[in-house]
């Protein structure tokens, strides 16, 4: 079992190990941090921390994606809050008054829990998040360090401010344009809460709560209204783009490893067999259940399929022949062999959609070739930002598109605009321009390399 903890600026590494002992730490959770993760069964993942911007925050079919995998998710403090108190219907464990403010309504806006920190994720808060202040506040006016009313012209003074602003400093000089008890009121308040740290870090302390809940044996949950179980949370093609795009190609590969859906673009353009493994795939997925009904095998059962749904050589438009097929292959006098091509290269997993999302196991090659295709994009990718420091000219961007369309034609032997379409739709690209765009990335390692 494996315990990832999210957090920054809300505790330090250091905090969470000794809560956590062998704790796997990160920092902030943003889009794409779970799917790399690529958590199962008796697997922790807890959310204390996130980023809302400039990069996006984490998704929430991320986490119900990882739920769905039976990995315990537990949210508390700060976006780990926010995102418990959306999807606790759905399995996510929240912890904490932060948690129960939000999921009661009493709380509302992102900005309650939103600190300053910078990019690197280090143990830095230059700024208070509002819910903290709004502790503070209550604490101290049971305390008698000040009276409600002065308390809850603070918080308002306080909440005028924008989060990145926040600071005990910048509310004591706001308040002293409110009035002179204000600003002695202020004064007191950042006093209070640098003597009385337990009193005045709200996310601190359901943070330590999360942690020791996530220690604590995971009890089976009980039904309630409304709620639904992950593993019935619809899949969208937006999160298996997600999936392919940031879990990793080796699992085994360590940090900064290249996503799997780049390793199977890196196949896709040059493994000699991906298009024997596409064909398969798309007539696989045309026949359906038909696929394993049919003695005939899987031409015939997605020949069948199709013919079920009114798609025959005889009822395809002229126009859809001279779309999807090359000159010389209208030539070709099999009309079934004509229609197997226009099924599979016409193929779409939905309408609109492309031909696949992540990763499927049917495009995938050997765990050998896998790995060394994943060392290729690895390779290409440092070749890549080594001649972007000579200058934007030397980036992948700039090559020139006709020595793009030579490399593939050279790569794939082929000739001609029909044949190069005709080449990147029999492995599974939706056009020869996609193509182009995936094997921008590989141009400058092919010609090093040669």
């Amino acid at each position: 079992m494996t315990t990832h903890v999210f957090i920054g600026p809300t505790l330090s590494a250091q905090e969470a190990l000794a809560a956590v002992p062998g704790a796997v730490v990160h920092g902030p959770v943003r889009h794409g941090d779970l799917l790399s993760l690529d958590a199962g069964a008796d697997d922790n993942v807890v959310i204390i921390d996130g980023v809302l911007h400039p990069t996006a925050p984490v998704r929430h079919k991320e986490i119900t994606d990882a739920l769905a995998a039976g990995a315990r998710v537990i949210g508390a403090a700060g976006m780990g809050a926010l995102r418990a108190a959306e999807l606790w219907p759905y399995g996510m464990e929240g912890v904490g008054l932060v948690f129960g403010m939000y999921a009661q309504g009493i709380l509302d806006a992102d900005d309650e829990v939103t600190a300053g920190h910078p990019p690197s994720g280090d143990h830095r808060q230059p700024t208070v998040p509002l819910v903290n202040i709004r502790w503070t506040v209550s604490s101290a006016v049971a305390e008698e360090v000040l009276s409600a009313e002065l308390g809850s012209q603070l918080l308002e003074t306080a909440r005028s401010l924008h989060c990145a602003e926040r600071t005990w400093r910048a509310i004591e000089h706001a308040a002293r344009r409110l009035s002179p008890q204000a600003a002695e009121a202020a004064v007191a308040l950042g006093e209070f809460a640098e003597r009385h740290p337990e009193s005045s870090d709200l996310k601190r302390r359901d943070a330590l709560l999360a942690l020791a809940h996530s220690s604590a044996p995971r009890l089976p949950s009980a039904p309630s209204a409304g709620a639904t179980p992950a593993w019935m949370v619809p899949r969208t093609m937006y999160l298996e783009r997600w999936r392919g795009a940031f879990r990793p190609a080796v699992r085994d590969a360590g940090p900064g490893s290249v996503a799997e859906l780049d390793v199977l673009r890196f196949q896709q353009l040059y493994a000699p067999d991906f298009a024997i493994r596409y064909r398969r795939f798309a007539l696989a997925r045309i026949a359906g259940a038909l696929a394993m009904s049919q003695d005939r095998g899987l031409v015939h059962a997605a020949l069948k399929a199709a013919a079920e749904r009114g798609v025959t050589a005889a009822k395809v438009p002229q126009a859809a022949w001279a779309y999807w097929l090359t000159p010389d292959e209208l030539r070709e006098t099999s009309a079934e062999r004509r229609l197997l091509k226009l099924l599979v290269r016409s193929f779409r997993s939905s309408p609109g959609a492309a031909p696949f999302h992540d990763a499927p196991a049917e495009l995938r090659d050997s765990a050998a070739a896998w790995r060394s295709s994943a060392e290729a994009v690895t390779a290409a990718d440092r070749l890549n930002r080594q001649m972007a420091r000579t200058g934007e000219r030397g980036t992948p961007q700039h090559l020139p598109r006709a020595v793009v369309r030579r490399h593939l034609a050279d790569t794939w032997r082929a000739q001609g605009t029909p044949e190069l379409e005709a080449v990147a739709r029999d492995r599974g690209f939706v056009s020869l321009a996609e193509a182009e765009g995936s094997a921008r990335r590989f141009v400058l390692l092919h010609r090093a390399r040669r």
